[in-house]
């Protein structure tokens, strides 16, 4: 078992942020504001190419973080932006690199051009997200699909993602279901604003015994709230909290959105895993609630997770 999949199992609360690889070449600056953290979390969760937004390749930044700060990282991994053959050797180099878990993702579709016939990058698809965990499957079994078996075959403790804040959950959890069936070990979900909607899905989360790791998302400013409620349909039953911000300064913005997450994640604390903090566009905001919320943690105990769903893939 990884040390990742035992933090995740043993009972005690696990503590994640969430974190976009440098946009160009130089790290060293994202690397400093991070090693504050040491001691504080468990895991950085890595992005790749949210928002198809292209940085720096995350399975190399992901080398760089273990390497200078010795934290464990859970990597994100996305088929629209690569095919069956690039996803097999990513999953093989991550394993190599002693990369603790994957976390498996469609990734929305490109469009191939813009309105002027400029060519854009396109989607590949090759597999979704459920072709995906089968792949780390097959993988950690030693099974490369060439008709040869690996001689040294990965452990990656493969994880699914979820949305708690949808009108049909019924389908969410169906699919979900579907996840742990093809190999999800975990499930990490979008941001929740509400302790309500957050046990509810907590229920069906520990009902199906994988452990899980709540979204936790902290406000910068009153714009990103309002564009938030806009353009996300899928959070659309937090738009009435996510409008009480309306007209704030951003210090206020950010004082009662840290305070906020920090009532949410000690309420929800006996219900999860733990939390995964997202960043958001920038890390600050999600290391001061980090560094906030590390010395309540210790206080804190979540439901042990046991059966099927615990065990690595």
């Amino acid at each position: 078992m990884s040390k990742l999949s035992e933090n995740l199992c043993r009972g005690a609360l696990t503590l994640w942020i969430e974190v976009s690889p440098p946009r160009g070449i130089s790290y060293e600056p994202l690397l400093n504001r991070l090693s504050v953290l040491l001691g504080h979390l468990d895991a950085i969760n890595l992005t790749d190419n949210a928002l198809a937004k292209v940085k720096m390749s995350a399975l190399v930044f992901a080398a760089i973080v273990q390497q200078r700060l010795g934290l464990p990282v859970v990597l994100n991994m996305s088929c629209r932006d690569r095919n069956l053959l690039a996803l097999k050797s990513d999953l093989l180099a991550a394993g190599a690199l002693d990369i603790g878990a994957v976390v498996a993702l469609t990734g929305d579709r490109l469009a191939s051009q813009d309105s002027g016939g400029k060519a854009h990058a396109r989607s590949v698809h090759d597999v979704d997200a459920m072709g995906l965990l089968k792949v780390v499957g097959e993988l950690n079994r030693g099974e490369l699909g060439e008709g040869k078996p690996l001689k040294s075959p990965p452990a990656l403790l493969a994880g699914a993602v979820a949305n708690p804040n949808r009108k049909n959950l019924k389908r969410e959890v169906e699919v979900l279901s579907r996840k742990i069936e093809a190999g999800a070990r975990f499930v990490m979900t979008q941001p929740v604003f509400d302790v309500e909607t957050a046990r509810v899905f907590a229920a069906e989360a520990n009902a199906l015994r994988i452990p899980l790791i709540l979204g936790i998302l902290p406000l910068k400013r009153a714009t990103m709230a309002s564009y938030i409620a806009a353009k996300i349909p899928d959070l659309a039953p937090a738009r009435e909290y996510l409008a009480s911000y309306a007209d704030m300064r951003e210090q206020e913005v950010r004082a009662r959105s840290i305070e906020h997450s920090l009532e949410l994640m000690t309420r929800l604390a006996q219900d999860v895993a733990g939390f995964n903090i997202m960043s958001g566009g920038g890390p600050s905001l999600a290391i001061e609630l980090a560094l906030r919320f590390s010395p309540l943690r210790a206080q804190l105990r979540c439901p042990p997770v046991s059966g099927p769903a615990a065990k690595n893939a």
